[in-house]
């Protein structure tokens, strides 16, 4: 890999995390180091103790070397650990400028549900987002300027792209420039095809998404830092088949939710929830649609999954199916 030089600080960079085996960034070079047991220790709700974009203290033994702190992190992306009922955070990257949320309107198809979740995550982070509809070669015209409003409506940059037929890449690759960028959505919409698409050196292993299942196959099996040859970074992260936010208070999330946040400062309540109160603007809103009915289910859903969680008085049904499933 040529000599780079991180666009941030000097302090050495986390670029790729494996288990307990990490590669951080020294000086332009990359080199691989190991994680220091006492790392593990007094962790709280964190899964995993180092993530992909922190910077570090290193120490050497011998011809090794060894991660021995974390600097503090100026902002990180996390979500829920999965097929866990402990409520522990996953950290996914840290000093991130913002997150490219990358969805399929082709195969698989598009999920509201998952890059709402996502969208939601970033909004309480206070990471900034970027939204990308991949595979607009495989979309159904109607279908897609649907989509494209509703998002637009809700204040969220959109980016068109075909990573196959090379559309939208100028567009992508300028969004990027300059940014470190976090990659990331469902498992099969493309996000090392764009990857490669961006930078053909990069020969990221690809695989097509399951006609069968309607969903993708997980190809990027851990997080890793890349260059960008125009300046920046971008942090390709494996592909997910369920997204659960983390530490986001229920009472809160109407305020993650950009259209029900704006909409909100008309209810008769300052703290209305947008469920079943009087004088509700949000379900006025609804109603008259003008209120894509697509968002307001992944609202729903997600505050009766957080209220499971963290607690509240919303009612608690049980959900069939993973998250994904559920489309637009």
């Amino acid at each position: 890999m040529p000599e780079i030089q991180d666009p941030q600080q000097d302090d050495p960079l986390v670029v790729r995390v494996d288990a307990r085996q990490c590669e951080v960034m020294v000086d332009g070079q990359i080199r691989p180091a190991r994680l220091r047991g006492r790392l593990f220790e007094n962790r709280s709700a964190d899964k995993n103790p180092v993530a992909v974009g922190d910077h570090v203290v290193l120490s050497q033994e011998e011809h090794e070397l060894a991660i021995d702190a974390v600097l503090p992190r100026r902002n990180l992306f996390a979500r829920r650990v999965a097929g866990d009922d402990a409520d522990r955070r996953q950290i996914l990257a840290a000093n991130v400028d913002q997150v490219v949320v990358v969805n399929s309107v082709g195969l698989p198809p598009f999920s509201s549900i998952v890059a709402d979740r996502i969208l939601a995550t970033c909004s309480f982070a206070e990471i900034p987002s970027v939204l990308v509809l991949n595979k607009i070669d495989q979309a159904k015209k109607r279908k897609l300027e649907k989509i494209q409003a509703s998002y637009r409506q809700a204040g969220c940059t959109v980016l068109l792209t075909s990573a196959t037929e090379q559309l939208g890449m100028d567009e992508l690759l300028s969004a990027l420039r300059g940014k470190v960028s976090v990659l990331y959505g469902l498992s099969g919409v493309g996000k090392s095809t764009l990857m490669n698409a961006l930078d053909s050196s990069l020969r990221l292993e690809v695989r097509e998404a399951s006609h069968s299942l309607q969903s993708g196959r997980h190809t990027t099996t851990f997080s890793r830092w890349y260059p960008l040859a125009e300046g920046g970074a971008v942090i390709d992260t494996p592909g997910v088949r369920k997204f659960r936010p983390y530490g986001i208070p229920p009472h809160e999330l109407r305020l993650h939710f950009p259209e029900l946040r704006a909409l909100g400062t008309a209810c008769r309540f300052p703290a209305c929830m947008h469920r079943d109160e009087p004088d509700c603007a949000v379900l006025s809103a609804l109603e008259q649609k003008q209120l894509p009915a697509s968002r307001y289910r992944s609202y729903l859903e997600l505050l009766e999954e957080l209220e499971g969680v963290y607690g509240g008085t919303g009612r608690q049904e049980p959900k069939s199916g993973p998250d994904h499933k559920a489309r637009r």
